[in-house]
């Protein structure tokens, strides 16, 4: 998770303070935040296995009034990070070819049981 909003007049905020996913480092689910009501703390957990980290920062929400709609529709940057989604790069085309110019291996079949 990204720093907290800053306060600024404006309520605007750095373009660094980005609110990011988080995932499980056990089952590689979403990290969900939730109160730790014993110790007044805020907790980042596992709705599959429970595991859970203490958050980095406090904000887990963000409303930017005022901005202009971007190019980025569509346009997720922690897709990347996501260890749940182990194809998506498998089949994308090398930078600068079409898919009709690449060729994709294909996978070699599971062992049968």
């Amino acid at each position: 998770m990204s720093a907290s909003p800053s306060s600024t007049a404006g309520g605007d905020t750095k373009p660094s303070d980005q609110i990011h996913f988080k995932f499980c480092r056990e089952c590689s689910n979403l990290l969900y935040p939730k109160e730790d009501r014993v110790n007044n703390q805020l907790m980042f957990t596992c709705r599959t296995c429970h595991v859970g980290e203490p958050a980095s920062s406090h904000c887990v929400y963000q409303n930017h009034l005022h901005s202009q709609v971007g190019d980025t529709a569509g346009v997720t940057q922690d897709v990347t990070s996501d260890p749940t989604d182990e194809d998506l790069l498998e089949f994308a085309p090398p930078v600068g070819e079409s898919l009709e110019s690449s060729e994709v291996e294909p996978r070699a079949s599971p062992p049968a049981l």
